[in-house]
């Protein structure tokens, strides 16, 4: 992208001063050479275009764990390639022209709260999307745009609509009398490695403050034909790497009410932190290689 500070390693946010460029390249110079060192050969490129990656993000982990040369400045020899963009709507057709690789992700340029919504419905044959004017009881009011956590509990029938916001069930994820209970589920390709349940207070529960998180097996949190009805919602947003808000309703029902295509993780606090970033990285591997029986390669050392 043209407005972002070009680095001779990576490219930057525009508000990057060119000492943190020349300071960030080094440091990722130097990181990667102590990668090449330990790997013993030339490191794969993993591609993620338009945006740098926080260190935060799942796939910068990933990256890692993987022996990956991780940029976002466009290189003929990447081995893998992934449209990487923190926005709620954005644009891969320039990725896509220019790369002769599969561009993973590169059809998910829509992750609206309308968007969810209108896939969620028809995977599902139920939504969350209400008419404020119309319904009777308690719903939540939040904006379109993805990442604000500005959900806002009200009681409807309301007339002045906000044209800006969105209008939804109230979904009943009560785990106890302190917290309410989100589910994170990474999905990589066709697999869904692991979960997390993030537990939440009342008062925060449209907020991305987690009082703890655990992870847990697929099979212990979803049935079999949940994670077949999540993998479909994944196949219909046209993402192969991303991690989905899922709430579990009082009927038993379960709502995907966020799609999230640069994903960080694992949640803060979370005791199994190094094996969730293996199980990851060893979806990951499967994903790119076609390789099923896949599992992650051992790094010198080790």
């Amino acid at each position: 992208m043209s407005s972002q500070k070009h680095g001779f390693r990576n490219n930057y946010h525009p508000r990057t001063s060119w000492f943190e460029v020349l300071g960030k390249d080094i440091k990722f110079a130097f990181k990667d050479f102590k990668k090449r060192l330990k790997a013993g050969q030339k490191l794969p490129i993993l591609l993620v275009y338009p945006d740098f990656p926080s260190k935060k993000t799942t796939i910068f982990k990933i990256a890692d764990k993987l022996n990956y040369r991780i940029t976002n400045q466009l290189h003929s020899d990447a081995s893998v390639v992934m449209y990487f963009e923190d926005i709620t709507h954005g644009n891969s057709d320039s990725l896509i022209q220019w790369s002769k690789r599969k561009v993973l992700n590169a059809g998910c340029t829509d992750i609206s709260k309308n968007k969810v919504d209108e896939v969620h419905l028809n995977v599902y044959g139920y939504n969350t999307f209400i008419k404020p004017n119309e319904y009777s009881g308690i719903a939540v009011r939040k904006s379109d745009i993805n990442a604000l956590h500005d959900g806002e509990i009200i009681q409807c029938p309301i007339q002045d609509i906000d044209s800006k916001s969105v209008y939804q069930l109230l979904i009943d994820n009560t785990f106890d009398d302190n917290y309410v209970v989100d589910y994170r589920v990474p999905v990589i390709g066709d697999s869904i490695p692991l979960v997390y349940k993030k537990f939440k207070e009342y008062a925060v529960r449209f907020t991305n403050q987690v009082h703890h998180a655990t992870m847990h097996d697929t099979d212990s949190i979803f049935s079999k034909e949940e994670q077949t009805l999540i993998l479909n919602f994944a196949k219909a947003m046209k993402v192969e790497f991303c991690e989905f808000d899922v709430l579990r309703h009082s009927d038993g029902r379960i709502f995907i009410i966020d799609v999230n295509k640069t994903p960080y993780g694992p949640p803060a606090g979370l005791a199994e932190t190094d094996l969730a970033v293996t199980k990851l990285s060893e979806a990951f591997q499967r994903l790119v290689t076609g390789d099923k029986k896949s599992v992650l390669f051992e790094r010198k050392g080790r």
